[in-house]
C-alpha cells in the first residue's frame, strides 16, 4: 500500500502488518484500519480507508488517510483570527486529501499575512515583494513564499493540474514557518536584541 511516512517522510510501498475491517450498520459506508510497516525506516503507519463501492462494483476503498503518527500542524495562536482561520483550512483540506484545494488556501493565507503587516499592492507578487523591500521578510523566506504564490495561481486557474501530496505537505509546512517568524519569533528576537544592548550598555 503506497502511504506517506511521517518519520522519514518518503512516500513508500508499506506492508500491511494486521487489519481491522467495520462493516456499515446502515447509517454510513464500511470502513477499514490497516496497520502497515514503513518499508524504508520500519515506523508503524496506522490509516483509514472507506468502502465507496457498491453493489454494482463490489467492494472498492478510497484513498488512505493517515491516522497515526498525526501530521497536524499547530496554527500559530499570535496569529490574527482570519489567518488563522484560512492556515486551519488549508490543514483540513491536506488531512482530506484535497491538495490542491490544501495549496490554494496556503496562498489566501499569505495574503492575509501581507494585508496584516499593512501590505496590499494589488497583487500578492507585488505585496511579498514590498514585504522583502521593508525588511519584513529576507530572501530565503520571500524566496519561499513567492514559490508558494506560484504554486497557488497554478493551482487556483489550471483545471487540469493537481497539486502532488508531496508539494501541499512542503507548501503547508513553509506557511507555518512564515506565520511562525512573522508573529513570533521576529518580535521575540527584537525584544532579544533590545535586552542585549541594554545589558551591554549597563556594563559600559
Amino acid at each position: 500500500m503506497i502511504v506517506e511516512c511521517v518519520n522519514c517522510r518518503s512516500y513508500v510501498d508499506a506492508t500491511v502488518q494486521g487489519g481491522f475491517e467495520r462493516l456499515s450498520d446502515g447509517n454510513g459506508p464500511s470502513s477499514r484500519f490497516s496497520l502497515l510497516s514503513c518499508s524504508r525506516c520500519s515506523s508503524p503507519i496506522l490509516v483509514r480507508q472507506t468502502n465507496i463501492g457498491n453493489m454494482a462494483e463490489g467492494d472498492k476503498w478510497d484513498t488512505p488517510q493517515l491516522v497515526f503518527p498525526t501530521t497536524d500542524l499547530r496554527v500559530n495562536p499570535n496569529a490574527p483570527h482570519d489567518i488563522r482561520l484560512a492556515f486551519d483550512e488549508a490543514c483540513s483540506c491536506y488531512r482530506a486529501g484535497a491538495f490542491t484545494a490544501s495549496a490554494i488556501m496556503c496562498r489566501k493565507t499569505l495574503e492575509g499575512i501581507c494585508a496584516a503587516h499593512g501590505v496590499v499592492e494589488g497583487s500578492l507578487a507585488r505585496s511579498l515583494r514590498k514585504m522583502h523591500e521593508q525588511n519584513l521578510i529576507d530572501d530565503r523566506l520571500f524566496e519561499w513564499s513567492d514559490l508558494m504564490r506560484t504554486a497557488g495561481n497554478e493551482a487556483a486557474h489550471g483545471v487540469g493540474l493537481s497539486i502532488p501530496p508531496a508539494d501541499a505537505k512542503d507548501i503547508l509546512e513553509f506557511t507555518n514557518a512564515i506565520m511562525d517568524y512573522l508573529f513570533s519569533f521576529r518580535d521575540r528576537f527584537e525584544e532579544f536584541k533590545k535586552r542585549r544592548n541594554k545589558n551591554s550598555e549597563a556594563k559600559i
